[in-house]
């Protein structure tokens, strides 16, 4: 966690802890391992007082997306799909969540730290961008991807958020900025849509959980379970549904999230 000094339009200067969210690995799977456990996981953070926040975005914004997809296929109408499966898993996300996603369009961006500026610094043309990349290219690769063994992960889901005090002390935070990354070299191991078998569908939702707050969880009927499985037809289960809830409209409005967040 990063502390830095930053000044508020109409208020005094005040402390600004910055903290990251990137998801663990995952990997795929045909075979349900028939784990149980928790039904969901919903990240938090612990203020300088020792408060608990839920990491959250603040529900009564409009949440921006752009898709780089110049690598999710090899042909432009392969490309589209890929786009209009991105769309429908924030149209699903928003349908749990109450969020209000918007889609801004295409983008050349790709989520990268650099040593003097971290990604969500960068990121200018949407809230959260979705982009494929290529590990092997210098221009298309990142260093948000994790590795596997000798190679990368299928996808990462992250988040920035960032906690300010008011006057008297108490802590406020909100997720401002968010990022979807997917592994072009794994493509083929993915069927478009969100039918059944192993989905791009599956995947997008389970990154874009991570991008929105969920973690991963030991209930292989669950979405979030850290390794894709064949299923019936991709969509959040009931645990996912429960966690994405905490995560959204019903929890109310974060006042001052976007004096501290500027939006895109």
């Amino acid at each position: 966690m990063a502390i830095s000094r930053r000044r508020v339009a109409g208020s005094v200067a005040m402390m600004t802890a910055v903290v990251l969210g990137l998801s663990a690995p995952l990997t795929v799977s045909v075979d349900p391992a028939g784990a149980a456990g928790r039904a969901f996981k919903v990240h938090t953070w612990t203020d300088p007082t020792g408060d608990v926040h839920r990491v959250r975005w603040n529900p009564c914004q409009t949440i921006t997306f752009a898709v780089n997809a110049r690598l999710a296929g090899k042909s432009e109408r392969a490309t589209h799909k890929a786009i209009a499966d991105v769309r429908e898993a924030f149209r699903r996300a928003g349908k749990r969540t109450g969020l209000t996603f918007k889609y801004t369009g295409r983008t050349g961006e790709i989520p990268n730290n650099r040593a003097s500026t971290p990604w969500s610094t960068r990121q200018k043309s949407a809230e959260i961008v979705v982009a494929w990349v290529d590990q092997g290219r210098a221009s298309f690769r990142t260093n948000l991807l994790t590795r596997v063994g000798s190679g990368y992960a299928s996808g990462v889901g992250g988040w920035m958020l960032r906690g300010w005090p008011n006057d008297r002390g108490r802590w406020t935070s909100a997720v401002g900025r968010g990022f979807v990354v997917l592994n072009a070299s794994h493509n083929r191991r993915y069927e478009s849509g969100f039918g059944a078998g192993v989905t791009r569908g599956a995947l997008l939702l389970h990154e874009l959980g991570h991008a929105l707050g969920l973690g991963h969880v030991g209930r292989t009927s669950e979405l979030m379970y850290p390794t894709i499985l064949r299923r019936q037809h991709s969509n959040y289960k009931s645990g996912d549904e429960q966690g994405l809830a905490k995560l959204g409209r019903r929890e109310g409005c974060i006042a001052g999230a976007n004096e501290i967040w500027k939006q895109i």
